[in-house]
């Protein structure tokens, strides 16, 4: 009798989605520790030598946006080249990036609507005022800290942008050099900037929050965009020349 090996055949970006998860794991959670444990103590000293009147934890969204927006510029640069040389393609290199970056973005999307319950909990409890930073960048974007999960929607078009857009960035830079790279540099951030509004809480400064959009407007916007993104991204790494790694 023959013996068969039935193990399911994994795709290849499948096998570059599981690597690149792993090293995405890793940061997470130096990150999101890091913010724990500064965000505690921030609030500790705060409630020991003044007083405690703002969330600390509604920061947390630009650490999650610009350390996810940076960690896809260093996998997509140093990881394109030994993905190819391992005898797979530039699409599902895309792929798994594309698939990884959204991942990430809705898990850290998850976890600040998670940290904003639990600090909402905690300033309940000491009868603290769990507002937005007062007239600062949080209260113009319409963030709102005792919104708790409500935040996460807004957050994850938000993150998945910052992803998206760190591709773009470091997909030009490989592919375009330096001075190129710098130059494209307006329409390789434009995702994060072009994503959200007030109505999505996310807390970052929107170039179409001028308009005013409904939620239901600015949601349908930013979609398309993280898909222009998602297909820029494509087209600039489909056929791109792959470096010499010096040894």
């Amino acid at each position: 009798m023959m013996l068969t090996n039935t193990r399911p055949v994994r795709a290849p970006w499948v096998r570059a989605a599981r690597w690149l998860m792993r090293g995405q794991a890793v940061i997470g959670v130096w990150l999101w520790a890091t913010m724990a444990v500064v965000g505690t103590v921030v609030i500790t000293l705060l409630d020991r030598f003044a007083e405690v009147e703002v969330s600390i934890f509604q920061f947390s969204r630009h650490g999650a946006l610009w350390t996810g927006f940076a960690m896809a510029i260093i996998f997509c640069v140093a990881g394109i080249a030994a993905h190819v040389g391992n005898g797979l393609t530039r699409a599902a290199f895309v792929r798994a990036t594309v698939t990884v970056g959204v991942v990430v973005g809705v898990a850290y999307a998850v976890l600040v609507g998670l940290g904003l319950e639990v600090e909402g909990m905690v300033y309940a409890a000491n009868g603290w005022s769990h507002v937005g930073s007062g007239g600062g960048v949080g209260d113009q974007n319409g963030f709102a800290p005792d919104a708790g999960l409500g935040v996460v929607p807004g957050l994850v078009l938000s993150f998945v942008a910052g992803q998206l857009s760190g591709l773009l960035v470091g997909m030009a830079y490989y592919r375009l050099g330096g001075w190129w790279g710098t130059v494209v540099l307006p329409l390789t951030l434009g995702p994060i900037y072009l994503v959200g509004s007030p109505d999505l809480t996310t807390g970052q400064f929107q170039l179409l929050a001028a308009l005013d959009p409904s939620a239901p407007v600015t949601a349908l916007v930013s979609v398309i965009v993280l898909a222009l993104a998602a297909l820029a991204y494509y087209l600039l790494a489909r056929d791109v020349p792959i470096r010499k790694v010096a040894s």
